[in-house]
């Protein structure tokens, strides 16, 4: 099943162009990045939403484990060759509703076990217009962070997203509310397809889904200065400053293998970065990684 990651924060504030305010904003952007890479919860997996298509109310468990081979924000990676894991735990009813908790460790921070997210949601499609499916969600975000100076900037998010689905093709619209001492916005826009290889019953098979993905939000963009100058205090030449800007910043490229198979979910999936440079700043290379994620529905 395809999962949509709701990235957790990156927004960034307007500063003005003085070494001290540089620095600054750099350590923002780097612990802000890390807490981003959260959760993978069940936001936009379409194939547990077809479940909520039936006439009979049921509820059900969903357990699911993730590794990612690095850890990548907006096609900016955090730290050299850093793997994941993440995990979730969320009940379903097939009226809509979903409550849930997930959360990531990271084997290149100290303490590697970062954030918990906790979830509550509700996603359904309509009768008479069978393609077109909603969803909204409310996360709450727990740090587990060894500094005691360390004050994160959000502390929740308001989520949002709809989808348009054939038999074989889908597109979807996300977008995210960040919320705590500043605000913030993101947005992903997402087309994939279905390509079964075996089809062993309606629910029960092995296939192909190939995706693009777009993601929009806010970075600390560097600048070139029309004329470079020496701060006073420091006795610093300085060139460049940096402002927030919202913009578009990864296209990625995903070609999962997913089998389901009962109540198991098991997908491999090959994902390509090309990350999209604002600003004067140095550019990102183009990345790539591996993900494995496995799942499994108990029924209640």
């Amino acid at each position: 099943m395809k999962r949509i990651g709701l990235l957790i924060g990156l927004v960034f504030v307007l500063v003005l162009p003085a070494i001290a305010q540089r620095t600054d904003i750099l350590e923002k952007d780097r612990f802000t990045r890390i807490d981003s890479l959260l959760s993978d919860v069940l936001f936009g997996d379409d194939e547990l939403y077809d479940l909520f298509s039936g006439k009979k109310n049921f509820q059900f468990l969903y357990a699911g484990a993730n590794y990612n081979s690095k850890t990548y924000f907006a096609g900016r990676e955090i730290g050299t060759d850093q793997y994941n894991f993440s995990g979730q735990l969320y009940y379903m009813h097939s009226i809509g509703f979903f409550a849930g908790v997930s959360g990531s460790w990271y084997s290149q921070l100290d303490p590697g076990y970062r954030t918990t997210v906790f979830s509550a949601g509700f996603g359904k499609g309509f009768k008479k217009i069978k393609f077109l499916r909603y969803r909204a969600s409310l996360d709450y975000f727990l740090f587990n962070v060894d500094d005691p100076d360390f004050d994160a900037l959000y502390n929740s998010s308001l989520n949002a997203g709809i989808t348009l689905k054939s038999k074989s093709l889908g597109t979807r619209l996300d977008g995210s509310l960040l919320m705590g001492q500043e605000f913030g916005q993101q947005l992903s826009w997402d087309v994939y397809a279905y390509l079964n290889l075996i089809k062993f019953s309606r629910y029960d098979y092995l296939r192909l889904e190939p995706e693009v993905s777009l993601f929009w939000g806010s970075e600390a963009a560097e600048f070139l200065l029309n004329e470079a100058y020496v701060d006073e205090i420091t006795q610093t030449e300085v060139s460049t400053y940096y402002k927030d800007v919202f913009g578009l910043l990864n296209i990625q490229l995903q070609l999962p293998v997913s089998l389901s198979w009962k109540s198991f979910d098991l997908e491999v999936s090959y994902n390509y970065n090309l990350p999209q440079t604002i600003g004067d700043g140095e550019s990102y290379s183009n990345s790539s990684y591996f993900r494995i994620s496995l799942g499994y529905i108990f029924n209640l």
